[in-house]
Order: structure tokens, then sequence, then C-alpha cells
């Protein structure tokens, strides 16, 4: 449906879902699923790249087969192992039954499934969340190139990421940046001969940064997501020095291409919302609030929040319970907040190397430490085994 300038307000939907990642796929696609009137909202054009590692650790990848969602990782690389570098030494641990894919590969096959489930998609269409007028919707500005649309949500899913602008004008849904917080930046295609396995995450940390290696579609390219210290970057002259200076002191020799590589970047990863909704909207995944990742936790992080929010919703024409944002706070917290305090506390030894350093060491000579933690991370306990295919 084309948006028309100035057009009457739209009949209402069920829900109206903004953003069209992890977050907002899966939650298009159960809400569709379950017969649900959604449209599905993309402020940029489609596909599109984004800022990702592209990794899904096995509880992604179980929440995936469990919904019916399994053909989005068809074209996916396998992922057992994650082998950590630092200082010199190297420590290898189990992640079994993840997954390596690239972003707009996987939100492209999630938006088809949502569509094919009979959700509406709009990409390159931004969404205004208008002031709260009425007790049984809420009214969302959408807006391509000249034209515009109004149309009411029985429900709005604020699913757009750290850098959305959807809840601008909602009250309660300021950021907290943490102190010092890093950025991320990633670049995808590279050719590089040896020294990155495929079948494994190769994380390297450094001076200003570490970074995140996988080999994707066989083994054919390697995809590039880092998360650094945004003085230091600059610093360097950009993502580009600072990580091959990340990568050359732990040994890995860096490909011509690295140089010349376009990088995507994001803002300040480590956020999150001390609300996380209002009158009849939610904010979902990375909307909610994020910790720079490791292993592929975001991925999962956002889809495990979309289908907890999924799961919370009363059906379309039920009486709206008063008290439904704090219980999404409560749910949340207790499904995803737990899991990425877990990532918080190992924030300061990613930040430095030295510390990194003697964590590696100390694993290495406590094995079982070292699987339990990997464990703790990967979730792989959780989920069944991805079938896809090594390179």
């Amino acid at each position: 449906m084309s948006l028309q300038a100035d057009s009457p307000v739209e009949i209402v939907w069920d829900a109206a879902v903004i953003g069209a990642g992890p977050a907002g796929g899966v939650a298009a696609a159960m809400l569709a699923g379950r017969g649900w009137r959604v449209l599905l909202i993309e402020k940029s054009s489609w596909p599109r790249e984004k800022v990702c590692g592209g990794c899904l650790n096995a509880d992604a990848v179980g929440l995936l087969a469990e919904g019916g969602l399994i053909s989005a990782i068809a074209r996916a690389q396998r992922i057992d192992w994650v082998f950590w570098h630092v200082g010199g030494q190297s420590l290898s641990l189990p992640a079994p039954g993840g997954a390596a894919i690239l972003r707009s590969e996987f939100d492209a096959a999630m938006v088809a499934i949502a569509m094919e489930r009979g959700c509406e998609f709009r990409p390159g269409c931004s969404a205004t969340l208008l002031p709260a007028e009425g007790e049984n919707f809420r009214t969302l500005k959408l807006r391509s190139g000249s034209e515009n649309l109004n149309i009411r949500a029985r429900v709005v899913l604020a699913c757009d990421g750290i850098g959305g602008m959807s809840l601008a004008a909602e009250r309660w849904a300021g950021w907290r940046v943490a102190r010092k917080a890093w950025i991320g930046a990633s670049t995808a295609g590279l050719n590089w001969p040896a020294g990155i396995e495929s079948g494994a995450i190769h994380m390297h940390v450094g001076n200003g940064g570490y970074v995140g290696l996988v080999r994707l579609r066989g083994g054919e390219i390697v995809h590039l997501a880092a998360a650094l210290d945004p003085a230091k970057c600059r610093k360097s002259g950009g993502p580009g020095p600072l990580i091959a200076k990340i990568l050359e002191s732990n040994g890995l020799g860096t490909p011509a291409g690295l140089a010349t590589a376009r990088f995507r970047g994001s803002g300040a990863l480590t956020r999150r919302r001390v609300a996380l909704g209002g009158h009849r909207v939610l904010a979902v995944g990375d909307a909610c609030g994020y910790v720079e990742p490791f292993t592929g936790e975001g991925m999962a992080w956002a889809m495990e929040a979309a289908r907890q929010a999924v799961e919370l919703l009363p059906p379309p024409h039920a009486p709206w319970p008063v008290n439904l944002a704090d219980a999404w706070k409560a749910r949340h917290d207790l499904a995803i907040g737990r899991r990425q305090r877990f990532c918080r506390a190992l924030r300061p030894m990613m930040h430095h190397p030295s510390i990194a350093a003697i964590g590696v060491a100390a694993l290495r000579a406590a094995p079982v430490i070292g699987n339990w933690v990997a464990g703790r991370v990967s979730r792989a306990w959780l989920a069944g085994s991805f079938d896809g295919s090594i390179g």
C-alpha cells in the first residue's frame, strides 16, 4: 500500500512493529503466525547492511527452530568454537550449535517469512509515535519521501535499536549510556587467505578494542565486527588502522583490503532505558538496552526479547492490562537482563588486554571453568544443534 500525501487515518492494525532487524522480524513473524494483522515498518531501503557480527549462539538457533523460522539461516555457516587471542596467548572454548550469517541476508529472510505469514512490510518509511490520544490504540505518522500517512495500531513494538528515534517523544524512553562506552564497527567480504578457521569465531583482544572474525558461506569470505574505544579510534585515524593494530598485536596479518574496507559504525554500545514501555507501546530488543556482545549474544538477546514480548501481549481484542509496561520490564529483566549483566561483568576484562591475558591464562589452566564460562555465554545446553554445513 503506497503512502499518499495528506491521507486520512488508516484502519487500525493489531500491531505495528518498527524496525526489521532480528527483534522486529521475529516479532512480526510470530504475531502474523498467530493471525494478527501486522504492519512491519523499516526506515532504510531494502535490503540494507547493518553493523553486526552476524553470529547467533545456540540459544538463538534453538529459538528459530522452535518458532518455525529456521529457514532464515539456511545459508548460515555452522559455528562450534570460539578462539580467543590476546597478548600472544590463545584459548579455544566450545560453543556448539551456533551459526554465522550476514545480517543483510538474515534480516531479508526473516522479513520474507513474516510476509509469507501475512505481515505487510513497508521499507524506506520512517515512523514517529504521536502522543497518546485514545485508550484503545496508538497513532504513528509514517513518512516516505514527500508522502505521509497516519496509521493506528492496538500495540506498537519499537524494535528500532539503539539508534532508533521512534520513541523520541515518549517521556519514559530516555537512555542512560555507560561511561566510556565503546562503539561498534563492521565490514564484510574480506579476502583472508589464512589464519582464520571455518566453523569458529576468532576473537582478538588488543589495546583499544576487540575484533571478531568469522568465515561465511562455506569459508568463501570473512566478516569482521569490532567494539572499539572511540578516542583511540580517532587517534589511530579510523576503525581500519586501529583494527589492524589489534590483529597485528596478536600475530595475525591483515589483508590488503582492510585498509580500503568500508566500515559501518554504531553509536555507544552499552546503554539502557529505565522504563521499557508506555501506553500501548513496548521497547523490544536493542531498543531496551544493549551491552557489548562477544560471541553472538546480541542477536540472541533481541530475538528472545521479541519472543517474550509476543507471549506477554494479550489477544488483539482482549482488554489491555493497565500494568503491562511494568510486567514487560519485569519479564525482560528475568529473561534477558540477567544475561546482559553477565556480559557486562566481563566487559572490563575485554577493555584491558593485560587483564584479558590473565583471564585466558587462568582458563587454560582450569578448562572446566573455561567450559562453564563458554556455556554460560553461548547457552548451548538450552538449544538443539544447527544442522548447517561447515565449509
